[in-house]
């Protein structure tokens, strides 16, 4: 005899419950996957950073960076790792950015190969760019990603006068007129 399968309610049931399962567990690898591709730069290094630690731990830790800068430029780096610093609301705030790339200080900051670090008289209060981010919102941090806007340029200047010597001006005249 033939038996049929799939003929109860229960079994196409089943059926879809299983397409969903696999269409969940496919979509949940799907963006792994995509997550892995935006990982933080050094995530693997900078996972033993932590709220609290100190910055001479971190700089421990991080190593020795591949920036190089020349002359006033070299004030903005430590053991060849880019570092801003900015005074906010009385507060001294200090961003270290973790980098594996050799690149100059003068580069423009690029999310896909540094790291940010910020710190507050001198501990670490989070990293990552989600952290810096909703620090920027936080703490009025600038954003580094943006470039300083150029200043505008000056008005042009009136053009002198070109009477010839001697000759009063129009409105000299116009004065002497009565007018």
């Amino acid at each position: 005899m033939w038996q049929t399968r799939c003929t109860t309610p229960n079994a196409d049931f089943s059926m879809k419950t299983r397409f969903v399962r696999f269409s969940v567990f496919a979509s949940a690898l799907f963006l792994g996957a995509c997550l892995n591709e935006t990982k933080e730069v050094g995530a693997d290094k900078l996972e033993a950073v932590h709220e609290g630690m100190p910055k001479d731990s971190v700089m421990q830790l991080m190593g020795t960076g591949p920036l190089t800068g020349l002359y006033a430029d070299t004030l903005r780096l430590e053991k060849g790792f880019r570092r801003s610093s900015y005074f906010v609301d009385g507060k001294s705030y200090e961003v270290l950015y973790y980098r594996e790339l050799q690149g100059n200080v003068a580069e423009p900051v690029q999310q896909a190969k540094e790291t940010p670090i910020v710190l507050a008289n001198g501990k670490v209060l989070g990293w990552g760019w989600r952290y810096y981010v909703d620090a920027m919102e936080e703490l009025k941090l600038p954003s580094p990603l943006e470039a300083p806007k150029a200043a505008e340029p000056a008005p042009a200047a009136e053009p002198a006068p070109t009477t010839p010597p001697g000759t009063p001006a129009a409105t000299d005249s116009a004065k002497k007129s009565g007018a």
